[in-house]
């Protein structure tokens, strides 16, 4: 009898194993879906009441702004730039990130600051806005909510950059950098302002981790072109960097998508995307090895002003049908944490941060020399001899 009750219970053993090993096997392959279901907000973007905005005038609205109290052209770094930084915001309650929210302001001081804004410094005083950025799973749907959300941010973004251009001279050269939902707000910034006399002024703009079509071009940015040589100005870097196990995010790059075409948001639906390879700075899909590669850094947590060491040498990259194949960086620290999601979520690294710094500062130098902006004014009196005048008496005319 007790023989005949132990097999039923190892057998009923057995089958809650069995069980939680296809659970634990169905969570593994749906991991992506379930992590997606769980960020969605819950309620239509038409009834939600999204997070105050940010006020712009205050120093704490942004991530990083220079001390417009000193006069800009007393500095070494010749330019102004201005970054809109990459997705920190999941999901789940909100559909754009509250402007109060102290966890996810420490996360971009921490993580997105060192890794995704200091790179630029070298080429001019850095201004980088918080704003009501859309959670990372309006990006993870097409619904129609997810773009209200992302035209929500959008909106904050024009506001700050409308502080900036007040604040930046016009004889400065401007860069303009966006990392993945920040490269989506850059080409709309693109297009609402670099179509016309302004886009003189642009040193270059980056385009990173979010597709930018390459028929934007004949578009609605016509008034511009792809950088095609490491020594062009005005012009467009653009490249979703892809390593071999990130198939499923680059075929989501490649197909799903949303990006602006001048009026509305919109499926990419496989248009080719621009790739200008960082680490030949042309739109060549030759293989670029690791030898070329400047330098990358996984800076979390280091303070504004501290310079991190870069590691050279990590990875060689590839342009193909409009994705960039980068190898699997040879220092674990540049490489996609494993963790639930990790493959959606903005790395605490940046593989090309010594390759963008260098890139940045010999385009803001080629637009100076190439005297298309305005030159400052000197001294008035610089331009004048001064004499001195001897006072004579006036003697008044004889009758």
């Amino acid at each position: 009898m007790r023989k005949l009750e132990l097999d039923r219970y190892k057998k009923l053993l057995l089958g809650l194993a069995a069980l939680l090993l296809t659970i634990l096997a169905l969570v593994y392959v749906y991991r992506d879906d379930i992590f997606q279901t769980i960020q969605d907000p819950g309620q239509p973007f038409q009834t939600y009441t999204p997070p105050a905005a940010p006020n712009y005038a205050s120093l704490d609205s942004w991530l990083a702004q220079p001390d417009l109290g000193i006069d800009p052209f007393t500095l070494s770094a010749k330019g102004d730039v201005f970054v809109v930084v990459p997705s920190v915001y999941r999901g789940g309650a909100h559909w754009n990130l509250p402007s109060d929210d102290l966890r996810r302001k420490s996360k971009l001081q921490r993580i997105v600051r060192p890794n995704y804004v200091s790179p630029y410094g070298e080429s001019g005083r850095l201004f980088a806005p918080f704003y009501r950025q859309a959670s990372l799973y309006a990006f993870m749907t097409n619904r129609e909510d997810a773009r209200f959300a992302q035209d929500l941010a959008y909106r904050d973004v024009k506001r700050a950059f409308d502080i900036f251009l007040q604040q930046s001279p016009p004889e400065r050269p401007i860069v303009l950098v966006g990392h993945n939902q920040g490269a989506s707000h850059v080409q709309r910034i693109l297009i609402d302002y670099f179509q016309g006399p302004l886009k003189n002024r642009l040193a270059v703009a980056y385009v990173i981790d979010h597709p930018l079509p390459v028929d934007s071009f004949d578009g609605p940015l016509s008034q511009l072109s792809p950088c095609i040589s490491p020594e062009q100005t005005r012009c467009v870097v653009a490249f979703g960097a892809f390593t071999p196990k990130d198939n499923v995010i680059a075929e989501r790059f490649l197909s799903r998508s949303l990006i602006f075409n001048g009026q509305a948001y919109e499926s990419i639906n496989n248009r080719p995307p621009l790739c200008i390879n960082p680490l030949l700075w042309t739109q060549s899909e030759d293989y670029a090895p690791a030898r070329l590669h400047l330098g990358g850094v996984a800076a979390e947590g280091l303070d504004p002003d501290m310079r991190p060491a870069s590691m050279t040498k990590q990875a060689g990259a590839q342009c193909s049908g409009g994705l960039l194949l980068v190898d699997t960086p040879r220092s674990k620290s540049l490489r996609r944490p494993r963790a639930v999601g990790a493959k959606f979520r903005t790395l605490p690294s940046n593989l090309f941060y010594e390759d963008l710094k260098q890139d940045a500062k010999r385009r803001v130098e080629n637009l100076l020399k190439a005297k298309i902006l305005p030159e400052r004014a000197g001294p008035m009196m610089d331009d004048f001899d001064v004499q001195e005048i001897e006072a004579s008496p006036v003697t008044p005319p004889e009758d």
